[in-house]
C-alpha cells in the first residue's frame, strides 16, 4: 500500500512539474512584454520558414556591436552582457559589452568576434513570428517598400528581450498588410 501511495505521489509531482515548466516560461515572456522598457532597433528583415516553428521574419540588426568594457577580454562564442542605451534618434544601441552585468538595461548576448575594442554580438531576439497566412504577404510588403526603414520595438527587462512589434516605415506590419 505504501509503495502504491509513493508511486501515485511521484506521478502527481512529475505531472505538476510538467505543467509548471511551460506555464512559467509563458508567464516569464509575458511579464517582459508587460513591464519591460521599450527600445526601437533598426533592422533589415528577411522571411524564412522553420518547419517546426512556422513562418517568421529573420531580423538582422545594424547596430549589433559595441565597445568592450569591464576590463576582462571577451572571446568568440562567449556569453556576455550588452548594456543598452537610447540614442538621440530614439533608436537603441549597445553602449558597452562586458563579462559582467551592467547597472542599466542590458541583454545577454553571444560574442561573434572582437575587432580592436569592438565586440560584434548576436542579439537574443532575432525572429518575429507571424501567422502562417500573413508571412508571405509580409515578405512581399517589405520587398515593395524596400526604401523604407524597418524597425522593431523590443521590450527589455532583467537581461531578456522580447519583440513587441515590427514596423516598416511608420506602420506596423499588420497595418501595412491591412492597407491602413
Amino acid at each position: 500500500m505504501n509503495r502504491l501511495r509513493l508511486r501515485y505521489g511521484l506521478f502527481v509531482m512529475v505531472a505538476l512539474l510538467q505543467l509548471a515548466a511551460p506555464l512559467y516560461m509563458a508567464w516569464h515572456w509575458e511579464d517582459v512584454l508587460q513591464s519591460g522598457r521599450v527600445y526601437y532597433w533598426q533592422t533589415a528583415p528577411v522571411d524564412p520558414f522553420d518547419a517546426f516553428k512556422g513562418r517568421y521574419v529573420d531580423l538582422w540588426f545594424r547596430d549589433a556591436a559595441g565597445p568592450v568594457g569591464g576590463g576582462s577580454p571577451l572571446k568568440p562564442g562567449q556569453t556576455a552582457y550588452a548594456a543598452i542605451r537610447e540614442g538621440a534618434d530614439r533608436f537603441a544601441y549597445i553602449s558597452e559589452v562586458g563579462a559582467n552585468k551592467p547597472d542599466r538595461d542590458y541583454v545577454r548576448v553571444r560574442v561573434n568576434y572582437v575587432e580592436g575594442n569592438v565586440a560584434h554580438v548576436t542579439l537574443p531576439f532575432k525572429r518575429y513570428y507571424l501567422p502562417e497566412d500573413l508571412a508571405p504577404a509580409a515578405e512581399n510588403a517589405y520587398r515593395t517598400s524596400a526604401g523604407r526603414e524597418a524597425t522593431v520595438a523590443v521590450r527589455i527587462k532583467d537581461g531578456y528581450g522580447v519583440i513587441e512589434e515590427l514596423y516598416i516605415g511608420d506602420k506596423t506590419i499588420y497595418q501595412l498588410l491591412r492597407g491602413k
